[in-house]
Parts: C-alpha cells; sequence; structure tokens
C-alpha cells in the first residue's frame, strides 16, 4: 500500500497555490488598481480666494469625484465579475483535498456511510468540478422517493459550490450597480491667479475729476457748459454706456439687502472669471406722491404742488416761460433737493431752482450724499381701454390729465457708495459698501441738473409693470443705471483686488456605495481562496493528493478504460495512468472510446482501436478484439 502512495506530494502543494494565486491574486490586482486609479486621479478640493464665495464641489459624502474616464474605470471594474465567473472551479479544486481526505477515510475505516452511491458519485464529481448545473442534479435527487440518504461530505461540498457561485454573482450584480450609478458630470474648480492682472474695478479718472475750481463756476467734470449750452464729457462713452452697447464699461443691476443697486464694470468680463475689485454704486428709492401732490385741485387740469420749490403741470402748459434746454424735460424730469420734504433745493440763482443754460455755479449741484429727487413724467398715449388688464389704471398712484397719457409724480432718495465687491458666476456679492463723497454725487448727477439726460425712456420702461410697486423698482433701478452711464464718460479702469478662475472638466463620478460593496465581494472572494487554500493543505498533501487525483473524471475515467496494472500502478502524476502518456496520440494507434449498442437493447462503452490492416476492432474487458459492426443487437 505503502507503494501506491507515491503521486507526487509536491504536485499537491502546487496545485494548491496554483489555485489560490487564480483566485487571489487577480481579485487583489484588480481590486488594488480599481482604487488606486479612484483615488490617484481622485479631484483635489480646491479654495476660493474670493471672500464671501464657497469652496468648488470636489467632495461629495456619497461619491468619488474622479479625474478619469469613467468607461476606463468600469471597465476595469468589469474584469471583476469576468474573473468571478472563472473562479468557482479553483475553489473546488481546492475543496476536493478535504473531501478526498475524508472519502479515504471513510473507506479506510469502512464507514459506509460517509461514503457515496454511484449516482451521488458523479453528481459529486460535478459539483468538485465547479459547474453550477451540477446543482440541479442534487435538486432534482432530492425529489426521488427512494435515493440514499446524502452524507455530510456530500452536503458540505454543495454548501461550498452553492456560496462561490453565489459569491461570483453577487460580484456580478455590485459591478452591475456601479455601472448603473456611474456618471460622467461637469464640474468646475477653482485656478488662482498668481496676480491680479485685469482691470474690471473702476475709478474717476484723475486727469478729469477735479471738478470744480476756485477761480471760475465749473460744472462737475462729466459734463461742460459752454456759450451754446452744457455738453458730455466723452459723450459717445456715455449713451453707448446709457445703451449697453459700450465695449469698455457696463452697467450691471444687483440686489443687496432687499434693495436695488446699479454698479459700473467692464464689459469684457470672462464667464469663467471671478474676481474682488472696487467701484461705485448707486441705490435709488422712490415713493409715490401723485395724490398727496395734487389733492388741494378740486378739479384737477394738469397742476401738481409738492411744495413751493417742486410745483408744475402735466403735461407742461406754460413750456414757454418755463424753458428747458431738452425739450422731453417737458414730459419728464428731476430736481434735486437737501431733503425728504422736497423744500431745500440746491440752487439760489434767481430763486427758481432752475438754472439756465449758459452759467452753472458749482454750488447749483448736488452736494449732499444722499441726495433727494422730486421727478414728475406724462406718458402719452396712455388711455383707459376695454379690456385693459393693468392694474395701473386703478389707482390713485397715477394721474390722468387731459392730454392723453398716464402722469406720476415721485419723491425719491438716490446714494451713492465707493463699492468693494465680488463678481462670481454672474452675481454681485458685496463685501463693503460706504458712502461716498459728495463730490462723486455731484458728478453723477450733473447730467441731470444740466438737463441733458432724457428721463422719458425710464417712465416708458416702467409703465409695462403690472403693479404700482413694480413700476417704482423699475423707475428707480432704471435711474439709478442712467446716472452711472452718463457719466462713464469720466471713469477708468482700476486693477483687480483679487481673481480666480473656474475651469470646467469632466470628471466620473463614483459612488461610494456600490464601489464599497464591489471591494468588499471581491477581497471576500479572495480571503475564501486563503481559507480553502488552508483546509487544503491542513488535509495533508501525501494521501489526500492520491485520493484526489482519483477522485476525479479523470482517476474514473483510467478506472474504467485502463487495464488494472495502469490504473492501479503507482504514478507520480494523474496523467501517468493512461496508456495515452507513453503511446502518444499523433499516431492515432491509442485506443478511442465509443459508445455502441449492447446485447441488453441499451448502450455501453466501448473501447476502439485500429490493428493492422486498418479495421476498427472493439477491444472487450479481457483485451481479446473483435470486429466492430454498426448493426445494434436486440
Amino acid at each position: 500500500m505503502a507503494t501506491q502512495m507515491s503521486i507526487n506530494p509536491q504536485g499537491a502543494k502546487k496545485d494548491i497555490l496554483l489555485s489560490l494565486a487564480i483566485i487571489f491574486v487577480p481579485n487583489l490586482i484588480l481590486t488594488a488598481v480599481l482604487l488606486g486609479l479612484v483615488f490617484h486621479y481622485q479631484v483635489p478640493q480646491t479654495h476660493s480666494e474670493l471672500p464671501g464665495v464657497s469652496d468648488p464641489l470636489a467632495r461629495e459624502p456619497s461619491a468619488y469625484l474622479v479625474d478619469f474616464s469613467a468607461t476606463k474605470l468600469l471597465t476595469v471594474a468589469s474584469w471583476t465579475s469576468t474573473l468571478s465567473s472563472l473562479l468557482p472551479s479553483f475553489a473546488m479544486a481546492l475543496v476536493s483535498f478535504p473531501v478526498a481526505r475524508k472519502i479515504a477515510n471513510a473507506s479506510k475505516n469502512k464507514r459506509t456511510d460517509d461514503l457515496p452511491t454511484p449516482y451521488q458519485l458523479s453528481m459529486l464529481l460535478g459539483v468538485l468540478s465547479g459547474s453550477v448545473g451540477s446543482l440541479w442534479a442534487w435538486f432534482k435527487y432530492r425529489n426521488w422517493k427512494k435515493r440514499e440518504l446524502v452524507n455530510d461530505t456530500a452536503k458540505k461540498t454543495i454548501t461550498w459550490l452553492v456560496f462561490v457561485s453565489l459569491l461570483g454573482y453577487l460580484i456580478v450584480i455590485a459591478d452591475t450597480w456601479l455601472h448603473i450609478s456611474t456618471s460622467t458630470i461637469i464640474l468646475s474648480q477653482t485656478s488662482q491667479s498668481q496676480s491680479a492682472v485685469s482691470t474690471f474695478g473702476r475709478g474717476l479718472n484723475v486727469s478729469e475729476s477735479q471738478c470744480f475750481i476756485d477761480d471760475g463756476p465749473v460744472a462737475p467734470c462729466s459734463v461742460a457748459v459752454g456759450n451754446h449750452g452744457p455738453h458730455f464729457i466723452n459723450a459717445v462713452e456715455a449713451y453707448q454706456a446709457l445703451t449697453n452697447t459700450s465695449n469698455q464699461n457696463s452697467i450691471v443691476p444687483f440686489t443687496h439687502e432687499g434693495k436695488s443697486y446699479a454698479l459700473i464694470a467692464d464689459t469684457n468680463i470672462p464667464p469663467e472669471v471671478g474676481y474682488q475689485a472696487q467701484s461705485f454704486a448707486v441705490n435709488t428709492q422712490c415713493a409715490f406722491l401723485s395724490k398727496e401732490c395734487t389733492s388741494m385741485y378740486h378739479s384737477w387740469q394738469g397742476p401738481w404742488h409738492c411744495s413751493d420749490n417742486f410745483l408744475g403741470f402735466l403735461p407742461n402748459w406754460n413750456y414757454s416761460g418755463n424753458y428747458s434746454s431738452n425739450p422731453s424735460w417737458a414730459l419728464a424730469g428731476v430736481q434735486f433737493f437737501q431733503d425728504s420734504g422736497l423744500t431745500q433745493n440746491f440752487s439760489n440763482i434767481g430763486g427758481s431752482g432752475k438754472p439756465g443754460v449758459s452759467l452753472f455755479g458749482s454750488n447749483q449741484f448736488t452736494p449732499a450724499n444722499p441726495v433727494y429727487i422730486g421727478a414728475w413724467g406724462l406718458l402719452l398715449g396712455y388711455l383707459f381701454s376695454t379690456g385693459t388688464a393693468s392694474t395701473l389704471l386703478n389707482t390713485i398712484d397715477f394721474l390722468f390729465p387731459e392730454t392723453p397719457g398716464l402722469g406720476f409724480i415721485l419723491g425719491c432718495n438716490m446714494t451713492a457708495y465707493d463699492l468693494n465687491y465680488v463678481w462670481y458666476n454672474g452675481s454681485v456679492l458685496v463685501q463693503q459698501m460706504v458712502l461716498s463723497n459728495t463730490s462723486l454725487v455731484r458728478i453723477l448727477t450733473a447730467p441731470f441738473v444740466t438737463e441733458l439726460a432724457n428721463l422719458l425712456p425710464l417712465g416708458q420702461t416702467a409703465i409695462g409693470q403690472a403693479t404700482p410697486s413694480a413700476f417704482l423698482d423699475t423707475w428707480a433701478t432704471g435711474f439709478s443705471s442712467m446716472a452711472l452711464a452718463l457719466s462713464s464718460g469720466i471713469m477708468s479702469p482700476r486693477v483687480t483686488v483679487k481673481e480666480q478662475t473656474a475651469i470646467s472638466m469632466l470628471v466620473a463620478r463614483i459612488p461610494k456605495a456600490p464601489l464599497a460593496v464591489l471591494v468588499f465581494l471581491t477581497l471576500l472572494y479572495a480571503s475564501v481562496g486563503i481559507l480553502l487554500a488552508c483546509m487544503a493543505a491542513q488535509g495533508g498533501t501525501g494521501e489526500a493528493k492520491i485520493v484526489q487525483g482519483y477522485f476525479s473524471v479523470t482517476g474514473l475515467a483510467a478506472k474504467c478504460f485502463e487495464n488494472e496494472d495502469r490504473c492501479e500502478a503507482p504514478v507520480r502524476e494523474v496523467e501517468e495512468l493512461f496508456a495515452e502518456k507513453e503511446v502518444g496520440a499523433r499516431d492515432q494507434r491509442c485506443s478511442k472510446v465509443s459508445l455502441v449498442a449492447s446485447r441488453r437493447g441499451g448502450w455501453k462503452y466501448e473501447l476502439m482501436e485500429r490493428d493492422g490492416m486498418e479495421n476498427a476492432v472493439l477491444i472487450d474487458e479481457l483485451g481479446s478484439k473483435t470486429p466492430w459492426t454498426h448493426t445494434r443487437q436486440v
């Protein structure tokens, strides 16, 4: 018996190590590669240098953002599921060692209850081959009415196949989950500028902002006054900024703490750039005075009287006696005051409060911040009509003179600020806003004091609003924008305080849950491989390897088709049980397995080979040869 235990025990170790390596190494490598790609190419967290701007999103609690192709990442992940379908046979090869040891022990001790029946042996060999289909044979076997009990060895073997197969299917499911939930998204990251080089801020042009001199009356530097009337300084830029066609300056409305403002900024701001800069901002707030200024008239025909210094007609019937350099001011205009009651204006020439066009003193302008404004307007052609839905026609805030149109009288205040702000993603974030020097207000109001501004478009734009409050907001914001735009000709660029650029990039969004499940299952499979290898080694590599070699389809085929001297002789490798190992197959002289009709009406296995005449002959159990015929015996 000792001589028959000569199958190479080193071969057993090699088989165990080979099966372990095939299970463990690929799973470990694929997991390491997948995690390495995820963490190596994970998008780093960048930080915004702009105050008030949150850091761009580069971390998600439920996903990894990876600067790597999602397709390539998923390809690596899919290899794990592909591999899992190939591993059950190697896992069961490791299981076959303790199974062989148990079968050998049961055979030695003649414990028949622990040995399989021939049919159980056929199914057990299918299970040990890693065939999932063999489980179906066991399932049907359990439904036999008359059958032998399945021993513990077979049950445990079946359990191991179910476990490793189920583990493989779970890996496929986790991989599918990862494929479905992974996506490619656009991510915006921040790139810091080494230095602020853009000139998106705005300030007064130093050479032109010396607005007043002591030796003579001079208008603020946004306008100039000659013998033939006032005119803008750099009129082209003023009107281009007003109509939003300038390639230098842009008037940007924004909201801060519930109030509407306008600021002057650069026109050419790239959409991906954010910055911090300094500029000027203007806020105007208005309220209707139409009722208060006309309530003293029993039969209103157009006059209005808010104070002794703020009164007039809608329309201005006495136009020739109330001369204006801009005829549109007969229908819309403003006056500036020092108080909210609109009683104290800034002019002492003739006591009229309406400056002439040939000469202006510096005290005629508005050395105050805030400055109070009385405004009026008549929008011609706006009449009641059947089916009109506008609520503006049904309110006491508007006036309806004999002249067809819609009139209004407003009391407003305008405040100018030195603004420190952040521009980010098209939004204005106020950092600091302090009252400007009164000289800035005189510059901003000069186009209105000199009546160069045309205020009709403000009312014409606001009248399209649905409610009186919306009318006020639109008119007030428009006035702030007009004040900045008409003075933009004397504004010059200022270097930004800080800058940063938003970089848009396509990144893979890898959800953490399916990735963690896939990694866990893959490493679990590798751990199972280690456990099975330890069990196989514990079973011994001597006799267990001998029995394991025989306890296979290979051993069973040798028993069925090779002679006893060969199949029961001591060998070092299980392949040596076959004559083909010595004779070779290329000359086609080896015996071949055939399936032929039996004399009992069924079919049977027979060995077939060619004789010296190249005729096919059958070899029976005793080695005698008979010619082979195609006739089935019945």
